[in-house]
């Protein structure tokens, strides 16, 4: 008598059609039973859980340029006011840049003490985040540099992929991993001399895992500083599938 316990997984259920086949790779586990248990899967019937996934490649069409503000001042107000007149200088010449979307972000004020042994006099700190992003690096490098020059520091500078594309890629990556689900299954099934019956559960997994670029952390020294390059390389988007496939003699 041959039975399998398995664990269903049940996030996404995938078509039915996927029945005929269930390949997937790194992973291949084959329980079997001795029959001691009432609730197991019947004398006849192996449960085989597979793993497989699918990748696909696709250049980024989204930059993304983050910069912050710091003024440091003997008052709270003083160290405002500037920080206050930086993003406000960004956000104006972001306005005038076609297609870029502006986000003016995180925003902080603090006080420090002094400390003699850094030679440093007790003054107001204040620092607000900025990001801007945009489909086309032509449009946005530009601007980057000019605000590089008006002593706004460039922490970040990165391409992505942008929601909507993924979407559309992780459609196509989870298409590939059923497909390799369905030839391992069939694999499997032959290697064993069994024949696929049905499948018990099948899940679907995307990794939404983004390729940072090198942070950047650098002032701009004059106005007529060079923008920064930003150069693309695909990236990938991965989505993994899961399945309890029923296998009988």
């Amino acid at each position: 008598m041959i039975f399998t316990r398995f664990r269903c997984l049940t996030r996404r259920h995938a078509l039915p059609a996927l029945l005929a086949a269930a390949s997937l790779y790194p992973a291949v586990t084959l329980a079997q039973g001795t029959g001691a248990n009432t609730d197991s899967a019947p004398s006849d019937e192996t449960r085989l859980e597979l793993t497989a996934s699918g990748t696909v490649q696709a250049q980024p069409d989204q930059l993304t340029a983050t910069f912050f503000a710091e003024s440091r001042a003997d008052t709270a107000a003083a160290a405002q006011a500037q920080v206050n007149s930086l993003i406000g200088k960004a956000i104006s010449a972001a306005a005038q840049t076609p297609d870029l979307t502006v986000n003016a972000e995180s925003y902080f004020v603090q006080h420090e003490d002094a400390d003699t042994r850094q030679n440093r006099r007790a003054q107001w700190v204040a620092r607000q985040t900025i990001r801007l992003t945009a489909a086309d690096g032509k449009t946005l490098l530009p601007l980057v540099g000019q605000l590089q020059a008006e002593n706004l520091a460039l922490t970040r500078l990165d391409w992505s992929v942008s929601r909507k594309k993924r979407a559309e890629l992780t459609r196509q990556a989870e298409t590939l991993a059923l497909q390799d689900m369905q030839q391992r299954a069939h694999a499997a099934a032959d290697t064993l001399k069994l024949k696929i019956s049905s499948l018990a559960s099948v899940s679907l997994d995307d990794q939404d895992i983004p390729r940072p670029m090198p942070m950047m952390m650098a002032r701009a020294a004059s106005a007529d500083m060079m923008a920064p390059s930003a150069p693309t390389g695909m990236q990938d988007v991965t989505a993994t599938a899961r399945a309890t496939v029923l296998l009988t003699p």
